[in-house]
């Protein structure tokens, strides 16, 4: 009785669903930045330039690694850093109208961090971590891919 009242309902058109948006590449750099030397890795020296204005005793900035991860609109990754320290990173929102990519990073001893990615630029954090050397964790983090209209 059930399937024959069922079968009497008329039929809609179903609304298509909403797209399928792709997994983002987010990558990550690892620097670290001392005050002890005065050595600047060459890819750094834009960072650098900045992180200098916040912290002019920081001078030397290397990289110590650099991961990228594919990660789902919704859905979290964690990426290892220096000294056993990590970073969740979590696509938050699929692509505005300008191709941004809202994020969320909790990194080592800070609250999370929400901010929209502009397309092929790092967003630099400047953790208050520091190795047993004393040497500063700062992390790099761009998200791809940007679809935004130049």
């Amino acid at each position: 009785m059930l399937a024959a009242l069922l079968l009497a309902l008329p039929v809609w058109p179903v609304a298509p669903c909403a797209r399928e948006e792709k997994p983002v590449i987010v990558t990550v750099v690892v620097v670290l930045a001392t005050g002890a030397n005065a050595t600047v890795d060459p890819k750094l020296k834009e960072l650098a330039k900045e992180v200098q204005k916040r912290d002019p005793k920081l001078t030397g900035f290397r990289i110590v690694a650099a991961e990228s991860k594919s990660i789902a609109v919704g859905d979290s990754a964690t990426v290892a850093l220096a000294d056993k320290q990590t970073l969740v990173v979590k696509i938050n929102k699929q692509k505005d109208e300008t191709g941004r990519i809202t994020l969320e990073l909790t990194p080592p001893q800070m609250e999370a961090i929400t901010y929209a990615c502009a397309c092929d630029k790092f967003f630099p954090v400047i953790t208050p971590y520091k190795t047993p050397d004393g040497d500063q964790l700062i992390i790099a983090v761009m998200a791809k891919p940007c679809t935004g209209k130049k």
